[in-house]
């Protein structure tokens, strides 16, 4: 599921091909932007998913020297540049972009969505569940019954996380445990999966 390509620097183009072409105008701008808020040396790679058909690339971490662009909410460019920021290295950063990702939710954020699931930090995930509308609940399931293989793969990183940092207290990481029926993580899942069920029987009809 990841480009074998280790990149150390990316450029807009590359950035761009996060998002699907019809929102190329948009994205590329955005992309240009994020790169030059880049730090000088990345290390990552690109996961490849599809949305509509299309194959993206996503990066899977990005290392932002800075959090600040001069773009705000009302330049079509800026709710890309947030996307590209949920894969910062800073937890925190990717919080707050998730944040406005879910505030301003369109269907090709699914995977930048559905990616953070698959992650550690539980506070992210609670805010995934808080934002979580019927019409956001459906892009999702659509978005993982088209992506199966991703999807599994994201499900287990969400067992092993909880298994790893939540299962048990202390764990000299949060403060408190969750059983497995309690953790968000798993609540998501079960949701995203019925809805991935529903979008599959609609389009076998």
């Amino acid at each position: 599921m990841t480009d074998l390509q280790m990149f150390t620097q990316l450029t807009g183009p590359e950035l761009a091909e996060a998002f699907p072409v019809e929102h190329q105008a948009a994205a590329l701008s955005a992309a240009e932007v994020a790169a030059r808020m880049l730090a000088d040396k990345q290390w990552t790679e690109r996961f490849a998913v599809t949305v509509n058909g299309q194959k993206i690339l996503i990066p899977a971490r990005l290392r932002f020297a800075t959090d600040h662009s001069a773009l705000t909410e009302k330049d079509a460019p800026w709710i890309f540049v947030r996307a590209l920021q949920t894969r910062s290295f800073d937890g925190y950063e990717r919080q707050r972009a998730a944040r406005d990702l879910l505030a301003n939710f369109p269907a090709w954020g699914a995977p930048f969505i559905v990616t953070l699931i698959g992650e550690y930090l539980v506070e992210i995930l609670v805010d995934v569940a808080a934002a979580m509308t019927p019409e956001m609940e459906r892009t999702l399931g659509a978005f993982v019954a088209d992506n199966n293989p991703y999807w599994e793969t994201t499900k287990r990183r969400v067992a092993s996380y909880w298994n790893a940092y939540y299962r048990h207290t202390p764990n000299g990481y949060y403060p408190r445990a969750f059983a497995r029926q309690d953790y968000v993580g798993f609540q998501l899942v079960d949701r995203l999966d019925a809805a991935a069920r529903k979008w599959s029987q609609r389009r076998a009809v």
